[in-house]
């Protein structure tokens, strides 16, 4: 694959997941996060086990993020779509390519904000279209026009920075000393940690702290592999869903 067609793919996917595709899915589907961002970049570069292992890595630290009214400490798709890119162009090591990926989210946050900011132009320009019943002009402010500044401030940025920093942030990986290198690692094998400490915290809760024993039990002790944990958490979740107070009555 060309680098200016990995480069157009990838700036799409970073516009798509992150304004274009509605909410519901990118929520209910997870389709923004690092992890998936991995298994397509590693897909697209024909390095699909690499592209697991960085998108892992970079998941790690964001698995406790949680948007709260509407605001993100992070842009995952950026962090995840050309963080797990950009990590995969300079062949770094995953652990160095979260802290090549955490950045470039801080950056994302520009872009969201940009967009929250900008976008009420068009909202007001549809209520005049709302006010006059003009169905067509609403529907080209909602669907069209609301995708002007997120094309422009997640597209366009993401296509230059794969398709003309890649071969330069290559070059600039490999120029770096090796203390430089290391502290990066470092740093990228300490923000799984924090993520897993956000986790932690939304998980302190008595309802779901048995589950988290549980799970404790199962990987520590019993040395259970993810795929075995996965069967279980979902068995359990289930239970929790339907055995929860007033579950039984309303799932019977």
């Amino acid at each position: 694959m060309t680098t200016l067609v990995f480069a157009l793919i990838i700036a799409a996917l970073c516009w798509l997941t992150s304004s274009a595709i509605p909410m519901w899915s990118r929520w209910a589907f997870y389709f923004g996060a690092p992890l998936v961002a991995g298994l397509i970049d590693g897909l697209l570069l024909g390095e699909l086990t690499y592209g697991l292992q960085v998108g892992a890595t970079i998941q790690a630290a964001y698995i406790g993020l949680l948007a709260i009214g509407g605001s993100l400490p992070n842009e995952m798709a950026i962090a995840g779509y050309l963080g797990v890119a950009m990590t995969m162009l300079s062949h770094s090591d995953p652990a160095t390519g979260l802290a090549i990926a955490t950045p470039l989210g801080l950056l994302g946050v520009l872009c969201l904000n940009a967009k929250m900011a900008l976008n009420p132009i068009w909202v007001h320009k549809a209520d005049s279209y709302a006010a006059a019943g003009d169905i067509r002009g609403l529907r080209r402010m909602n669907l069209l026009a609301s995708q002007i500044v997120p094309f422009i401030t997640y597209f366009i940025p993401a296509f230059l920075c794969v398709y003309f920093g890649g071969h330069y942030f290559t070059a600039f990986m490999a120029a770096l000393p090796a203390q430089i290198t290391a502290v990066l690692t470092l740093i990228g094998k300490l923000m799984p940690a924090l993520g897993l400490a956000m986790l932690m915290q939304a998980l302190a809760k008595r309802s779901t702290l048995p589950f988290l024993l549980i799970g404790f039990v199962l990987a520590a002790y019993l040395k259970l592999n993810i795929t075995a944990m996965a069967i279980v958490g979902t068995g359990c979740a289930l239970l929790h869903y339907y055995y929860m107070p007033m579950g039984g009555k309303q799932h019977d």
